[in-house]
């Protein structure tokens, strides 16, 4: 068995792992650089603009075709780091995911050839690979821990994922994962973004308690959240709170109303019948226009710009490049934290100085990861027993604490513990 690290072991993002078998390949995985892409001031809607070889050399993106013969695309999850490249590759051989991740590909390239899985349905690939997806709890829905069953062993591609046992979407489905510990893992690839942190990453039932303290204690003008357009759960939470304030929810932004659309045909989110959704531009001006006319406190805003985007909403709102004044006594309420590159921390920053200017009230970090802390990872690793472990997604310090665990539990680096970069290959 042949493992290549094709993108995501330098740095997050990009992610795609090959795993072969004699002349047989499974690509798992497709994704984009997002920190990258926002260097180059780039959102994906311009990608295609730009031949493939220069999204390469931007390291936006990677370069899938040193795999060989693929016999199938398999998607974990639903975000841009996973599944973005996609439809640029526009692969040929089927993309498999699950039912609402395939939803969220189609949106952006809908020629795929694309099987839905269910849970623990399994599905044959070629002569030598079998899939088979189990649900894990992530910061979006129908978020998967792959397994590609071989004649020579099963290898589990777990990333993107944390243990929430209170999530009201999702479960882990630890049964069959101790099924599998069970059997012969020969390899498990493994996300490393927060294995430094200590402990285990809280639930989302924590945010929901923050978010229920912050809302009761807000009593005057007008509220605005924002959050991951693609946490539906989330999305959910603040709902509920603005439905015991009883004020009206107004979503804004494109990114944010597509999830919510989504969300709903899978009955997945429960809007009340006033809840507002506003998913152009011109909507939102004439929502904001609305809300200028009115009493500002009848309104609860969930709009995208958690990281400073500077074309957000919200960003748009602070600027007054849309019809709309912050006033003192305004709350903000960020539902997400800084994603730790330059560019965010710098966008937030600015973001947060123009709030402060206008008298908002800002109130931050009603959040937890969606990433799997060290006991978390502990605890899989103990669970899955596996032959081989391979850290992903992160950069030579986060993959280099994920070995360091591994040592603790008997494993040795380079002997079952393998340390790659992208473009290079492992034979197991």
């Amino acid at each position: 068995m042949k493992i290549t690290a094709v993108g995501g072991y330098k740095a997050v993002g990009r992610n795609m792992t090959g795993v072969s078998i004699a002349d047989e390949t499974i690509a798992l995985d497709n994704g984009i650089r997002l920190d990258t892409l926002q260097i180059y001031d780039e959102d994906t809607n311009q990608l295609r603009k730009r031949s493939i070889q220069e999204l390469i050399d931007m390291d936006i993106i990677t370069q899938p075709d040193r795999l060989g013969n693929v016999k199938a695309q398999v998607v974990s999850h639903g975000h841009l780091d996973h599944f973005g490249a996609i439809p640029i590759h526009q692969p040929k051989t089927p993309i498999i995911s699950t039912p609402y991740t395939i939803e969220i590909i189609k949106n952006e390239y809908r020629q795929g050839d694309y099987i839905s899985l269910d849970y623990r349905q399994e599905h044959e690939l070629s002569r030598k690979f079998t899939v088979e997806l189990i649900e894990i709890t992530h910061s979006l829905p129908y978020a998967s821990i792959v397994v590609l069953h071989t004649p020579e062993g099963d290898v589990v591609y777990a990333s993107d994922f944390r243990l929430d046992n209170h999530s009201l979407i999702a479960r882990p489905d630890y049964k069959r994962l101790r099924q599998l510990g069970k059997g012969h893992v020969k390899a498990l690839i493994i996300e490393s973004t927060r294995v430094k942190e200590l402990g285990k990453t809280p639930s989302e039932s924590v945010v929901r308690k923050k978010l229920k303290d912050v809302v009761e204690f807000i009593d005057e003008g007008i509220i605005v959240s924002t959050t991951f357009s693609s946490h539906v759960e989330r999305i959910q939470s603040i709902i509920d709170e603005i439905e015991k304030k009883g004020r009206t929810p107004v979503v804004m932004g494109r990114s944010l109303s597509r999830n919510v659309s989504l969300a709903k045909k899978f009955d997945l989110i429960d809007l009340p019948a006033e809840t507002r959704v506003c998913s152009s531009a011109r909507a939102s001006r004439n929502m904001l226009e609305e809300i200028d006319k009115g009493r500002r406190e009848d309104y609860f805003l969930i709009a995208t710009g958690h990281q400073g985007e500077p074309d957000s909403v919200l960003s748009r709102m602070v600027d007054g490049r849309l019809p709309f004044r912050f006033q003192d006594g305004d709350s903000l309420i960020f539902c997400a934290n800084v994603i730790p590159t330059p560019l965010n921390k710098a966008s937030r920053y600015i973001l947060e100085t123009k709030l402060n200017r206008h008298g908002v009230r800002v109130f931050d970090r009603i959040h937890v990861s969606g990433h799997s802390a060290r006991e978390d990872h502990r605890y899989i690793m103990n669970l899955l027993k596996p032959e081989h472990i391979i850290p992903c997604h992160g950069d030579m310090g986060m993959r280099g604490s994920y070995a360091e665990l591994a040592t603790g539990e008997g494993y040795e680096i380079g002997v079952d513990v393998h340390l790659l970069t992208n473009g290079k290959t492992i034979d197991i």
